[in-house]
């Protein structure tokens, strides 16, 4: 693989996944524990979604400390294997993923997204799945195959996270045009307690001559 020690898209990629990665990825978590109806009745009242919740508390403590052994890997893939049917699995695979990108190995991140894509159980984990795949590739300076990617169909909760990606794939190609249309998307469907502030910066930045008057600045949808 290429080197992308000094490449902006891979730091752009690993400084995101240092905001917004472990928060994302509690957050579906917790999402599908709720949903799922697990608070009715306790977690560990099945034997296979304890062992599964135990052996992702070992994967988030190996990555949290910078301790990814051989045992680690052997714990995501056992969770891969043998515990799909939970969302430990799904989040495993992200978390691994995640941490794969901060040591420079985007095929090894690729691969987790992959499964986390096609096998992780909760639509929510596997749309961020999908949207991270993305991102490694655009990283891996593959920007037509991450816009393609982008393309597939998505719950429409997610319309907002995908445009935005795509408005930050355009821009970086320079196609000012293309990436003002999906920023402008990416607006209109961010949910409306969202922050808007850094979605109309990246707006007016791409805005056409004859769209700059029309670009959304209002302050009070701004973050103060």
């Amino acid at each position: 693989m290429a080197d992308y020690d000094n490449n902006e898209e891979l730091a752009s990629l690993t400084r995101w996944w240092s905001r917004n990665g472990t928060a994302a990825i509690v957050g579906v978590l917790i999402g599908l524990l709720a949903i799922g109806g697990w608070y009715a009745w306790g977690w560990y009242s099945n034997r296979q979604d304890a062992q599964a919740a135990d052996m992702y508390a070992q994967v988030q403590h190996g990555i949290s400390t910078d301790n990814v052994t051989a045992g680690v890997d052997n714990l995501v893939s056992t969770l891969e294997n043998d515990y799909s049917g939970t969302p430990y699995a799904g989040a495993a695979a992200l978390a691994m993923a995640a941490y794969q990108v901060h040591q420079n190995k985007l095929d090894k991140a690729a691969a987790q997204l992959d499964w986390a894509m096609n096998n992780a159980k909760g639509q929510g984990i596997r749309q961020i799945a999908t949207v991270r795949k993305a991102r490694v590739l655009w990283a891996e300076n593959k920007p037509d195959a991450a816009l393609k990617l982008l393309k597939q169909d998505h719950p429409a909760s997610f319309d907002s996270l995908y445009a935005e990606l795509a408005g930050d794939i355009h821009a970086a190609q320079g196609d000012r045009k293309a990436a003002y249309a999906a920023y402008k998307k990416a607006l209109a469907k961010l949910p409306s307690d969202a922050s808007r502030h850094m979605l109309e910066q990246k707006l007016h930045q791409n805005a056409p001559a004859s769209a700059a008057g029309d670009t959304p600045t209002d302050s009070k949808k701004s973050d103060s």
